[in-house]
């Protein structure tokens, strides 16, 4: 099987655009790339990105560029639609993944899309209107043209089905992992060095994921306020992430409640550097109205970091009991959430070993492993 991956999401700027979807790209071409024994695989990715050297290409994985400056939205879309499906019968493709929510529409054979989450549809005050016009259109088109979809979790899968009318035999969920990096860090004095660098305290509260609307981070910043009104808590609120689209409200927000630093924004945190935050951080909080999967959450498990979640789409699926969940819609539960974690030592206690089991059992091996089962279905299928 000669399998074609558009990676064009992947980007290795410090911007939002590296965060979700470039994330889930790389770890996959990752796990594929460990995973694939008789299979080959080819990576299509943009002019611009020079992927990590575990990327590096083997006698069964390599890496083309797309020859078209892509890395801008529109570029990108024409360059998907009208060259792709030509480069990719030029290589000899003979199975195709789009693995975030698109195809190209003049591709003939066999494929598989990821349809990472629907919050276009569902939250569509959240997204700019070309850009929701856009994805809803193609979400539905892939939806209806893949021989399988992927989904990253049941949540999301009931979704698809729901909304695009998608056959269920062929949606198929394969989770996200947790790669290796992420794991609690036993030396102190480096962790020391990393907060003292950072411009870091001792102890903070930290958000780390795209600083856009959906991520709730409104809701977040008057819960944090309330527990400051109160004397519940001395420690800042550290949000950290790319800009993304309508942050500027969301920084307007924060200044208004007149809290000074204790609200920080970080900026961009490099991939390298983010098992470092996740293990410096006293709580994590991650509101998010809705997820496909949720992997900053899981991942803040894995470094042993008590978490503070929301309770609606993906991630009570993928936390479990290992996260204090709480409705994102009520300032007050999750303002409750933070305290109740805060306050009790003995739950902090149990969050911790519970996150730790947890994320153990996610792994982007298996991932691969899992997506490569379907791509043999979807040959199976054409």
């Amino acid at each position: 099987m000669q399998i074609g991956v558009n990676a064009q999401m992947i980007s290795t700027r410090q911007s939002y655009r590296a965060a979700g979807s470039s994330r889930y790209v790389l770890n996959l071409l990752r796990g594929l790339r460990q995973a694939s024994t008789v299979e080959e695989v080819t990576a299509y990715v943009a002019d611009n990105v020079d992927l990590p050297n575990d990327l590096a290409a083997t006698d069964r994985f390599r890496v083309a560029h797309a020859g078209w400056p892509t890395a801008g939205p529109a570029l990108r879309v024409a360059w998907e639609q009208l060259l792709f499906p030509r480069v990719l019968r030029r290589d000899g493709i003979t199975l195709l993944h789009g693995p975030v929510n698109a195809l190209p529409m003049a591709w003939r054979g066999p494929c598989v899309v990821s349809i990472l989450d629907l919050t276009f549809m569902l939250l569509p005050r959240a997204f700019p209107t070309a850009n929701r016009a856009y994805l809803g259109w193609m979400v539905r088109f892939a939806a209806r043209r893949a021989d399988r979809v992927i989904t990253i979790s049941e949540a999301t899968r009931r979704d698809v089905i729901r909304l695009l009318g998608a056959p269920p035999r062929r949606v198929i969920t394969v989770y996200c992992g947790v790669d290796e990096r992420f794991r609690p860090i036993e030396d102190r004095a480096r962790l020391a060095e990393f907060r003292q660098r950072a411009g870091l305290p001792d102890q903070f509260i930290l958000y780390l994921g795209t600083i856009e609307p959906r991520k709730n981070l409104v809701r977040l910043i008057d819960a944090y306020a309330d527990l400051r009104r109160r004397g519940v808590t001395a420690l800042p609120l550290v949000l950290a992430g790319g800009k993304g689209w309508g942050d500027a409200e969301i920084m307007r927000h924060a200044s208004s409640r007149d809290l000074g630093d204790a609200i920080r924004f970080a900026g961009y945190v490099p991939e390298a550097e983010i098992p470092l935050w996740y293990n410096a951080a006293s709580l994590f909080v991650y509101p998010s109205e809705y997820e496909g999967f949720g992997l900053p959450p899981l991942e803040a498990l894995a470094c042993g970091t008590p978490v503070v979640a929301s309770s609606t789409s993906s991630m009570p699926e993928v936390l479990g009991d290992s996260a204090v969940l709480v409705a994102p819609t009520s300032v007050a539960a999750i303002a409750e959430g933070m305290q109740r974690v805060l306050e009790d030592e003995a739950l902090r206690a149990r969050l911790v070993a519970s996150g730790l089991q947890r994320s153990s059992a996610f792994s982007w091996h298996r991932t691969a492993t899992e997506t490569l089962a379907v791509y043999h279905a979807a040959m199976a299928n054409a």
